[in-house]
């Protein structure tokens, strides 16, 4: 998980990161997704749902959820960002 600001709480972008994240280690249930991305069930239907749609992350036949090459191209592009973002912070 990527350190929070300084008043504790998490951005969306930081949000964003740990979930795909997650879902990059092959496909995850909405459980695994919750638990690993420290997020209430309500947010992470929130999330999902806007992942899904800008096709960030995809659910399999299983139902579980994987992420995309897109997907994959913008947690590479955000983990660079994330990088020097707690750069700046220390």
């Amino acid at each position: 998980m990527v350190s929070t600001a300084m008043n504790g709480r998490r951005s969306s972008a930081e949000i964003v990161y740990d979930i795909l994240r997650v879902c990059d280690n092959g496909g995850v249930n909405k459980t695994a997704i919750m638990y690993r991305s420290n997020l209430s069930y309500t947010l992470l239907k929130k999330y999902v749902s806007s992942l899904s749609s800008q096709e960030l992350i995809e659910r399999t036949m299983e139902g579980r959820f994987r992420i995309t090459s897109k997907g994959q191209e913008t947690l590479g592009q955000m983990g660079i960002l994330m990088g020097t973002l707690r750069g700046l912070r220390a």
